[in-house]
């Protein structure tokens, strides 16, 4: 069986396509249900695998319309704390899920495709 963490898992779609396949989801905090990326660390060498999507409101290509109206997109960039959560937890592999314009991961150790 293969222990897969979920950063910002939502309301869990991409965590079902993994359970789906017989992985065993771990959700991590999510701003949804009140949790705090920046506090959450994982422990190293317990997950086989991380997935996530990391909120996109930021890069979104639908951005300049929050802005227009005097707004800044309510999340920031937490990819750096999904790259931070990956090299902390040091799984097998990582999945981060995002819109075109953000930017990959780097996450030493890892190659990204």
């Amino acid at each position: 069986m293969t222990l897969v963490l979920s950063l910002f898992p939502g309301i869990g779609l991409l965590d079902m396509a993994f359970e789906l396949e017989g992985d065993c989801v771990v959700r991590g905090p999510d701003v949804i249900w009140g949790g705090d990326i920046r506090r959450f660390h994982p422990p190293a060498g317990k997950f086989n695998g991380v997935i996530g999507g990391p909120p996109c409101q930021m890069f979104s290509s639908l951005a300049h319309l929050v802005r227009a109206n005097g707004h800044e997109p309510k999340f920031g960039n937490l990819i750096p704390e999904f790259e931070r959560c990956v090299s902390e937890a040091g799984p097998d592999w990582f999945l981060m899920e995002n819109v075109p314009a953000a930017p990959e991961p780097v996450v030493s150790g890892y190659c990204v495709t």
